[in-house]
């Protein structure tokens, strides 16, 4: 015959035997021993995003007994005192790749760790929202134009850069300002200019693909007009802009 134990330790078994008449037993000792879990784990979203809070859940088991403990090694140090339990929450600020270890223990003292890297992907890039507005409203003049009105409208938080170039008739060189989502009148560009002056905007927010709005002075013709994109952390670098 066979049989199965439900937990580790020591059990006596008994044989018994007899033909009718006379019986005759034997004791034998068994020691069972404890079969340690299975480890493994699961988490979710995948891929995570940089900053992207991330589920992380225990799917260990046990072939003969319960799972009583959980500790998670999430800064990868191989201490697990980040998080206890069947569950835990992490992110990761930037993109890469993260090891990650879950120590499962049962109730007879068995331990054992699951390990694998979790993969972070960069943070997708945002878009202004809504879009930025730049207007120039003026006159050419016979060796220029005359710029009645400049203005901008920009996403409340965005950050405005204006630059003036190439003419002595120029303001300043630079203006910057934080734009609270309202039009801005950038009254002291309102002025006649000679040909070859640039004025430039650039619009730009962190993770957020920038706007640049160039427009250089003409004689006798209106203001030529650039508009690019500009990715983050490279405000002097346009690039052309995907639609």
């Amino acid at each position: 015959m066979t049989t199965t134990f439900p937990v580790a330790g020591a059990y006596a078994v008994e044989l018994c035997a007899g033909d009718g008449v006379l019986t005759a037993r034997q004791s034998q000792p068994i020691l069972v021993l404890n079969r340690p879990p299975i480890p493994a784990f699961d988490y979710a979203p995948k891929p995570p995003v940089a900053r992207e809070l991330v589920t992380l859940t225990s799917t260990a088991s046990d072939p003969d007994g319960p799972i009583v403990a959980w500790e998670w090694d999430l800064d990868g140090d191989g201490v697990f005192d980040d998080a206890t339990g069947a569950t835990a929450l992490s992110f990761w600020r930037r993109a890469g790749t993260y090891p990650v270890s879950l120590r499962v223990t049962d109730r007879d003292g068995a331990t054992v760790v699951a390990q694998q890297s979790v993969v972070v992907d960069p943070r997708p890039l945002g878009v202004l929202s809504p879009t930025p507005l730049v207007r120039v409203v003026g006159i050419p003049t016979a060796t220029g134009a005359h710029l009645d009105v400049v203005s901008v409208t920009a996403p409340k938080g965005s950050h405005v850069g204006v630059r003036c170039k190439g003419s002595g008739n120029c303001p300043y060189k630079r203006k910057r300002f934080t734009s609270k989502g309202k039009r801005v009148i950038l009254r002291k560009l309102a002025r006649t200019y000679r040909d070859g002056t640039v004025i430039e905007v650039r619009i730009t927010k962190s993770e957020t693909i920038g706007q640049l709005t160039r427009f250089r002075i003409r004689a006798g013709d209106n203001p030529a007009r650039l508009d690019r994109c500009l990715r983050p952390g490279h405000p002097n670098k346009p690039i052309n802009c995907r639609r």
